[in-house]
């Protein structure tokens, strides 16, 4: 403390320096890498065109394709994706106005027209994934397989007319779609509320309570034949 250090300070770094290269430099932000796809076509889907039904395959951009509520949309955008593998649903013909057996992607969102939507909704139809209808008209789950999906984009998100009678979801959706969509929870309550079917989805069947009747089980109990003299 008391000793002479004439050159403690001689070779000092100047805070300003200091403050123009900081010691722990920031690491640069990660970009949030964007979600999967989901759904899309099936290369093999058929699609109503103004040139009839063709696979998806086929359809490029300035086709026209019949929508929904828009008339005859032109395609802007085709893109293609192999997504990660993915439960496959077996659609059986009229489940949802196909005319034959399909195989389609779980996660193909569809159009819903049931009772129950117009009665709670006030709407022609809903869009649902596709899982969330197994048990619904015989739509059942199958093996996960991985296949190639083709993505129809048109101006704006539409439902396309597919399968002779199908509308199947083309562009993105979400929140602030175009389309209402339900949840998987809310489909089921849906599915379970139209013409009772909230038993037939869980394979149990109504009975009557089990609590006891007395007037019943004494009507019911058999008179003791008279003796015998």
């Amino acid at each position: 403390m008391l000793l002479d250090h004439f050159n403690t300070f001689a070779d000092f770094q100047p805070v300003g320096l200091l403050l123009d290269f900081p010691m722990v430099r920031p690491e640069p932000k990660a970009e949030a890498q964007q979600s999967a796809k989901t759904g899309g076509f099936l290369p093999e889907t058929l699609v109503e065109t103004d040139r009839g039904f063709v696979q998806a395959r086929d359809v490029r951009p300035g086709d026209r394709v019949y929508t929904f509520d828009g008339g005859c949309q032109e395609v802007e955008t085709i893109r293609h994706a192999v997504p990660r593998m993915t439960t496959m649903m077996h659609v059986p013909a009229g489940a949802l106005g196909n005319d034959s057996d399909l195989q389609l992607p779980a996660d193909q969102m569809v159009a819903l027209e049931i009772d129950a939507v117009e009665r709670l909704f006030g709407l022609p139809l809903v869009l649902v994934k596709l899982i969330s209808l197994a048990g619904h008209k015989g739509i059942k789950a199958l093996s996960p397989e991985r296949q190639g999906r083709i993505h129809i984009e048109c101006a704006e998100e539409e439902l396309i007319w597919a399968e002779s009678g199908m509308l199947m979801q083309a562009g993105t959706g979400g929140p602030d779609g175009a389309f209402k969509e339900l949840s998987l929870t809310e489909t089921r309550q849906i599915l379970a509320s139209d013409e009772g079917r909230a038993l037939a989805l869980t394979g149990l069947e109504e009975k009557e309570d089990d609590f006891p009747d007395l007037l019943k089980d004494l009507l019911a109990t058999p008179k003791a034949a008279p003796k015998a003299a």
